[in-house]
């Protein structure tokens, strides 16, 4: 049985910057829709991102709410990384 396919994405960038926060996890969903195994990477200003409530107040403008992409990714198996150093 072939193996499943990876990806990695890696996020640095946080509320400072909507559009690269959220951009990661449109790519991130979207893989998981095409059944491969999915993991985001908080790194930089990006580890923000997992702070609790930070979400609900980072939205690119014309794009989906980043809390609703988060929340399927992570409903949908995606495995979620924070790099402190």
């Amino acid at each position: 049985m072939p193996e499943k396919e990876k990806i990695v994405y890696i996020v640095t960038h946080g509320g400072e910057d909507p559009d690269r926060a959220t951009f990661p996890f449109m790519l991130a969903t979207a893989a998981q829709t095409m059944d491969v195994e999915t993991v985001v990477t908080l790194q930089g200003s990006g580890v923000y991102l997992a702070q609790k409530g930070y979400l609900d107040h980072v939205n690119a403008a014309g794009l989906p709410p980043l809390k609703g992409l988060v929340d399927t990714f992570l409903n949908e198996g995606g495995q979620l990384l924070v790099c402190i150093p």
